[in-house]
């Protein structure tokens, strides 16, 4: 039977439970992580103390006045969704990669190509993120008097760290994927 295949059984008793303990925490963190963003998102833009001060620190706004525009907060409100997005998708994905772990199924191609989504999707996420911001600076300084509208660009090391993880995840599963490849055509001449 090739590796790529193995179901749990194939595993030692004592190793298939430590899989499954390892797994469903790290399924557990998983979604923990993505409740937790949306938790964040909807706390940060329903107390208005909260989105100043995020205004001004995270988006870049300093002490640029903040004109209390319905619009504006609709449009930044609205921009917050993207990353939060993908970052929620992302650990979804990766939660039900390690409910995939915790069945046994390791070795396969299905998590290679879920490990390159949840890659791609933290990617998506460190590269979306300083653009929202941007565009959430302007949106929220567009009904500024003339002269008091800003645009902030703002790069922290949360972005680099989850472009740096998201590379991390696609290399590697590029590898795993060509690792079961191999593990399979060797098994193919046995």
């Amino acid at each position: 039977m090739p590796m790529s295949s193995r179901p749990v059984t194939a595993f030692s008793q004592e190793a298939a439970g430590r899989l499954r303990r390892v797994s469903r925490w790290a399924r557990a963190f998983s979604y923990a992580a993505a409740l937790l963003m949306l938790f964040g998102l909807l706390w940060l833009w329903t107390d208005a103390e909260a989105l100043a001060r995020h205004a001004r620190s995270t988006i870049g706004l300093g002490n640029a006045p903040l004109a209390s525009s319905a619009r504006g907060y609709r449009a930044a409100f609205a921009l917050a969704w993207i990353p939060a997005a993908l970052f929620v998708l992302a650990m979804l994905r990766l939660g039900s990669l390690f409910r995939a772990f915790g069945e046994g199924r390791v070795l396969v191609e299905e998590n290679a190509a879920g490990l390159l989504r949840v890659g791609w999707l933290l990617a998506g996420f460190g590269a979306a993120t300083p653009i929202v911001r941007t565009a959430q600076s302007m949106a929220l300084t567009f009904d500024n008097p003339e002269g008091q509208r800003h645009i902030a660009v703002m790069l922290d090391p949360g972005i680099f760290a989850a472009l740096a993880a998201g590379a991390t995840l696609i290399a590697f599963g590029l590898v795993l994927r060509e690792a079961i490849r191999l593990s399979d055509e060797n098994q193919s001449f046995v």
